[in-house]
């Protein structure tokens, strides 16, 4: 059987997500010939220049690091091909590579996907799956193509979306088994084991990337709804309403389903009402807020919110 610590790769990635696979693959003792990731981009209120995740660690460890805006640039494709590399690894880079740079290793170009294909491809697959109401999410290792996620699948991981799952949960059980499946793909391959699985055309779902309006809460909708907006943004970038009569606006990153028949009180809340135990009316049953957070404060419980601050009358929007 051969072994990993002779590897050589290419690696494409630019979140946090990224970087927890660049850095298991490093601890294998695989050589990184070189990081692709997207270029540094202003963000903020000051509009600071930030490089990714991916481009500091690089630095960090002396590694080279590119940033090609444009997948066809030349100097960039003459870099590349001129390095012999056994694999390109890609994990939430952000940009579709071409045949060209996808021919370039001398096994394959494979790539690193947050569900179970063909369901949800594309930039938000765990947001997707929590906002639908999905039961089970995963993580696919494939075999990379010239389309958005639509490779044959090497291996992959079922994962269970638990009542009590946020976005946060899930994206760290997705790590651990990715970590895993990644370098058992990485076997397959090099010691000629794979059976692809091509996936279905016909049961393709899309995970759009996440707008900032999809964060606002409506509290018109069901309370099952809602709670799944709030799992599947918390904690960042956060559900949101807005205090009634102020610009207040609050984030809830934990709540609790109260079933109308089991709403104890007697107070006749209309929809986005609160209770004085920050139980909030929906159109449909009743959300008990347990963790909320307002605009430049650290997240806090709702009993703490509730010591710090009078409630008579709160509504919201």
């Amino acid at each position: 059987m051969k072994s990993l610590n002779k590897l050589c790769i290419g690696f494409y990635g630019t979140s946090e997500f990224s970087l927890s696979f660049l850095k298991e693959l490093f601890s294998q003792n695989i050589k990184i010939s070189y990081i692709v990731t997207k270029p540094p981009i202003p963000s903020g209120r000051g509009k600071k220049v930030n490089i990714s995740p991916v481009h500091e660690w690089g630095l960090q460890n002396k590694i080279d690091v590119l940033t090609p805006a444009d997948m066809k640039d030349r100097k960039f494709l003459d870099y590349v091909k001129k390095r012999k590399i056994d694999f390109n690894i890609i994990v939430a880079y952000g940009n579709i590579l071409t045949k060209e740079i996808i021919n370039i290793p001398d096994y394959l170009s494979i790539n690193v996907h947050a569900s179970l294909l063909p369901r949800w491809r594309g930039a938000a697959p765990i947001q997707r799956a929590i906002l639908s109401d999905d039961k089970e999410t995963g993580v696919c290792i494939m075999r990379l193509d010239e389309k958005l996620d639509s490779g044959p699948i090497i291996t992959l991981q079922k994962i269970v979306i638990e009542d009590d799952d946020n976005c946060e949960n899930v994206y760290k059980k997705i790590i651990f088994f990715g970590k895993k499946i990644l370098r058992d793909a990485i076997f397959k391959i090099i010691n000629d084991e794979v059976n692809y699985v091509y996936q279905d055309e016909r049961f393709v779902t899309y995970a759009e990337k996440i707008k900032k309006n999809e964060a606002q809460i409506n509290w018109e909708k069901d309370a099952h709804e809602i709670n799944q907006k709030i799992k599947a943004f918390s904690p960042k970038p956060g559900a949101w309403t807005i205090i009634r009569n102020s610009d207040t606006r609050i984030k809830i990153l934990k709540a609790n389903i109260i079933k109308e028949k089991d709403y104890q009180k007697k107070d006749k809340l209309k929809i986005g009402g609160v209770d004085e135990d920050l139980e909030v009316r929906c159109g449909k049953d009743f959300l008990k807020i347990k963790i909320l957070q307002r605009n430049g404060k650290k997240p806090i419980s709702a009993v703490d919110f509730l010591n710090g601050n009078k409630i008579s009358i709160l509504e919201f929007c």
